[in-house]
């Protein structure tokens, strides 16, 4: 539960700092960050399961404790990427007065 906690504050941040930006820049940076969590996503339920079911010899694992878990990386990821690819975006700096 922590890890979904902290997944959904940090996405929620990120997503009000994107709202700030234009619509353009917005729908850019919400491209990449879907595909990039997809990506991220599918690769590493991939691992976990092959992790977990042939070194572990584990084929079962609670439902709940995996939803808030899977739930919890997911949010966090978003928030994550969101904020990498807001950081690299230019800013304005043409109010900027330089000394």
């Amino acid at each position: 539960m922590a890890v979904t906690g902290f997944g959904v504050t940090l996405s929620t941040y990120y997503e009000q700092q994107l709202s700030k930006l234009d619509k353009e820049t917005n729908a850019t940076i919400r491209a990449a960050v879907n595909q990039s969590l997809v990506t991220w996503f599918g690769m590493g339920l991939m691992l976990v399961f092959i992790i977990s079911v042939i070194f572990f010899d584990e084929p079962r694992v609670p439902l709940w404790d995996m939803i808030y878990l899977v739930l919890g990386i997911g949010l966090t990821l978003n928030g994550l990427f969101i904020r990498s690819a807001y950081r690299d975006e230019p800013s304005d700096t043409s109010n900027v007065i330089r000394m």
